[in-house]
């Protein structure tokens, strides 16, 4: 069989014997709403009833790295905040302040321009704008923005979509990490249990990073209405659940899980994962599809990401994690202390290169690509061709063209 596959803004030519496809996986087709607009006005309806007798209000948005229509939201939730104390608090969990390019992002160029001066930045970082609300059952210190105990009333606005250690974005991660303090989400991040297998994209049940997260949010004292908009992977909203926090992120998770699952009735031994925008932005970003593909994939496997990688590596820190060590499992065995924000990152790499190999064709260099223990090639012919070498004549092998919005379930 010949493909052929999109890598940056081109095509490239992959022939494979018929044997061992498996099969193609290719995202669910899901509608967008016709009107969001009129979803998110049901949404200020129910907002109307929680906000009587309300009279300072916070309201959470998502940063600039989430596709979340948070606009669409404010402008017909403005009429009902404009009688009220209100602030807009951007939940930035550890991101940098943003741009004022990235504000207009977020809120939109007109409503930013209304309320610039009642915007406020979280901060994770100065202590002075953050209290302590307690521990979780885990142990991890649960320190908030203090605007929280500022409101009467909150009110959280987030998209979601899959993630690759919380199950889902989303609902508490509004919370943590979103306006909690910087030893908190280490605490939650950098915990063990971020590399178990429970902790992966869809999953929740026995996901204890989820549960943390959870608790965390449980925490909040104030009442809180949410606002949920699960997106597609052209970043469509196509569901929207509000009220209660915790039961609409129920309902959307359910919604996503629609969107994002793709059944599979067996394992492959190799799995070809093609990013395509905007999940191929830098090297950074790939391990979205080396996550999701990994959930398709028998131990011992072979995941090759294809990746224009368009904007270079992007954060580098997971790299520099791995400076030192001379094999991926020296990352797991790192003591708590010593590991920095963003061990999480390195730490699921890590224990991704214990259970399966990865090879990349990527716009990176090669030496990047070794630094973390990864086998680089030129073409994606030569990858695939070096991969059924490596497992075998009767390799069986998913294709994933569009590996950033494709999560294999077993049925």
């Amino acid at each position: 069989m010949e493909l052929d596959l999109a890598y940056g803004d081109t095509a490239r030519k992959l022939r494979i014997p018929d044997r061992n496809l498996l099969g193609i996986l290719k995202p669910n087709d899901v509608k967008p709403f016709q009107d969001i607009g009129a979803e998110f006005a049901k949404a200020s309806q129910a907002a109307a009833e929680f906000l009587k007798g309300g009279h300072r209000v916070l309201v959470l948005v998502n940063d600039y790295t989430r596709p979340t229509p948070s606009n669409l939201a404010l402008v017909r939730l403005e009429p009902l905040l404009n009688d009220r104390d209100v602030k807009y608090i951007v939940c930035l969990g550890t991101h940098r302040s943003p741009t004022e390019d990235e504000c207009h992002q977020i809120f939109g160029p007109d409503f930013y321009g209304r309320h610039k001066e009642q915007i406020i930045n979280h901060d994770c970082r100065d202590k002075s704008k953050l209290f302590f609300r307690g521990k979780t059952s885990f142990g991890t210190e649960v320190w908030f923005n203090r605007e929280l105990v500022w409101a009467d009333r909150i009110i959280a606005i987030n998209s979601l979509e899959p993630h690759y250690f919380a199950g889902y974005t989303g609902g508490r991660k509004g919370f943590l990490p979103g306006v909690a303090g910087l030893e908190t989400v280490r605490q939650n991040h950098n915990n063990d249990n971020v590399t178990s297998p429970d902790s992966a994209a869809l999953r929740l049940e026995n996901n204890l990073i989820h549960k943390d997260m959870t608790e965390a949010a449980k925490m909040v004292i104030r009442p809180v209405f949410s606002i949920q908009v699960v997106i597609d992977r052209h970043h469509k909203p196509v569901s929207l659940d509000y009220g209660d926090l915790f039961e609409s992120f129920a309902t959307a998770t359910s919604d996503a899980f629609k969107v994002y699952s793709v059944p599979i009735k067996e394992k492959a031994d190799i799995a070809l994962s093609v990013l395509r925008p905007p999940y191929d932005i830098n090297f950074y970003q790939c391990q979205r599809a080396q996550e999701f593909g990994r959930l398709g994939l028998k131990k011992n496997g072979v995941q090759i990401t294809i990746s224009a990688c368009r904007k270079g590596i992007g954060n580098d820190g997971f790299i520099q994690t791995f400076k030192n060590c001379t094999e991926p499992s020296e990352v797991l065995k790192f003591p708590k202390k010593e590991r920095k924000l963003g061990w999480h990152k390195s730490a699921r790499l890590a224990k991704l290169l214990k259970d399966i190999e990865l090879y990349t064709v990527m716009g990176i260099s090669d030496e990047t690509a070794k630094q973390v223990f990864m086998h680089p090639f030129h073409s994606i012919q030569n990858a695939i061709d070096a991969a059924i070498q490596r497992v075998g004549p009767d390799a069986k092998i998913y294709i994933i063209p569009d590996a950033g919005a494709v999560i294999p379930v077993i049925e």
